[in-house]
């Protein structure tokens, strides 16, 4: 199931390295994480939390993953990069690794925080994808 979830996370990681919108706002390279750094120049996004929940029925798994990407910016407004960031999800169509298959992948709450620090604000996507696969009887 990890692995899954990786290949998801790898895909969209692709994804955002090639959209121009995301390059102009996040840099080529990206400036995105696997989690957050304090030394990275900003705007800067993190992948934040995972979660997962399989289910399924007969002959078939079901796998609902949500991943949680966190945007950093001081001194702007992070909206630009958490709207960029969701239109490429939206563009997406990853290849998950045998015998899973992508059923959707949409992104599914989008919001902008204050922080303790006033110069810096917490931007927040949120992406859900449901994965199945065949079960051979």
């Amino acid at each position: 199931m990890s692995g899954v979830i990786e290949a998801l996370r790898e895909a969209l990681t692709a994804q955002f390295a090639s959209d121009p919108a995301v390059m102009i706002l996040l840099g080529d390279p990206i400036r995105l994480y696997e989690e957050r750094s304090a030394r990275a120049a900003f705007p800067h996004a993190s992948w934040g939390r995972i979660e997962s929940h399989e289910s399924g029925a007969d002959d078939v798994r079901l796998l609902d993953i949500r991943l949680t990407l966190d945007i950093w910016h001081r001194d702007g407004d992070p909206d630009p990069v958490v709207a960029a960031l969701a239109d490429a999800v939206a563009s997406a169509s990853p290849d998950l690794p045998a015998p899973w298959r992508l059923i959707s992948l949409t992104p599914t709450y989008r919001d902008v925080f204050a922080t303790r620090d006033r110069r810096l604000k917490r931007g927040l996507l949120r992406v859900r994808a449901v994965a199945g696969a065949q079960v051979s009887a």
